[in-house]
């Protein structure tokens, strides 16, 4: 007997999960004055080669964590799967999402929203893994006001910075044609800086085209670059990278979604009485990246780390 249930899934923002990133080190959280001000740090000349402070560190570099005001993200596939599907084997799968064009959400901080999504059947049973297919251009909104000038796109310059090319850029930050188009070049400034009136955050996108070295011509594999993230909230993880035919992807160029494989430290227990929900935390989820030239004191990007998912099924 199946279970039928609503056709949507209730989305929380839940700040209590082990965040993953696609970088081997982990990323560190950018401080805040008092005053909700961005501490950044220049010289007398108004530059800096390690403008921000890192938290987790204790010390200044041109990168730190922050949340976004809003994150987007296109799903194909969210499902139950009673073996894993790292090698891409989907066939012992249920689904929640199965869309081939693929269901956009916005997550905006603080909130609470609706997925729209058709209705779903998952059969009852016992369900060892956890298996999400999203794309792997990821969308960032995000303002801030720092405690000194910043000069961002077009030598914009002020203490509110905000994103306002859409991009996309690359993970590896190279430029090449992608699956969603032409990325950026290394170095492109996609935020604009000025007053706060000023402020019109857009969507600025990243594509992610590596998981494993920092440039597309370090190695491929034939799994997608596939890469074991270890444990996260609800198991271990192993994440791949697929072409749009949800075969496994063999370069940056081809590299289109993401394969995101959950190993359940508790299996789900489906009935015909089991509801759903989907915890996703964007804490930490993107990377504000300065230039590291000691010369100027621009920024540069926001750049985007993955959410963490957390799918809850009680009776």
């Amino acid at each position: 007997m199946k279970t039928l249930n609503l056709n949507k899934i209730l989305l929380l923002i839940s700040l209590f999960l082990i965040s993953a990133v696609f970088t081997t080190a982990a990323d560190a959280s950018c401080r805040y004055t008092d005053a909700g001000l961005l501490d950044v740090a220049v010289d007398g000349s108004g530059n800096s080669d390690a403008p921000v402070y890192e938290t987790a560190y204790s010390q200044r570099s041109d990168q730190c964590s922050d949340t976004p005001d809003e994150y987007e993200i296109t799903f194909y596939k969210l499902g139950l799967c009673t073996a894993t599907t790292a090698a891409n084997d989907l066939s012992s799968c249920q689904y929640i999402v199965d869309n081939a064009a693929g269901v956009t959400h916005a997550i905006i901080a603080g909130t609470s929203g609706a997925m729209a999504i058709p209705e779903f059947s998952i059969d009852n049973g016992t369900y060892t893994h956890m298996l999400v297919l999203v794309s792997n251009k990821l969308g960032i909104k995000h303002s801030f006001t720092a405690t000194n000038s910043l000069t961002g796109a077009s030598s914009s310059a002020g203490t509110t910075c905000w994103t306002s090319v859409a991009g996309p850029s690359a993970y590896t930050n190279e430029q090449f044609t992608s699956p969603h188009g032409a990325t950026t070049a290394d170095g492109a400034q996609l935020i604009s800086c000025g007053a706060a009136s000023a402020s019109a955050p857009v969507f600025s996108y990243e594509v992610i085209n590596k998981l494993t070295g920092e440039e597309c011509s370090d190695s491929w594999v034939a799994n997608g670059d596939y890469s074991n993230f270890g444990t996260v909230g609800n198991g271990t993880a192993e994440v791949s990278l697929l072409k749009t035919d949800n075969s496994f992807a063999t370069a940056c160029t081809d590299a289109a979604r993401i394969l995101w494989t959950t190993t359940l430290t508790t299996p789900y227990v489906v009935t015909e009485n089991s509801t759903f929900q989907l915890n996703m935390k964007t804490t930490d989820s993107v990377s504000v990246d300065f230039s590291n030239d000691e010369n100027d004191n621009n920024i540069i990007k926001m750049g985007a780390d993955p959410i963490q998912l957390y799918l809850t099924v009680t009776e």
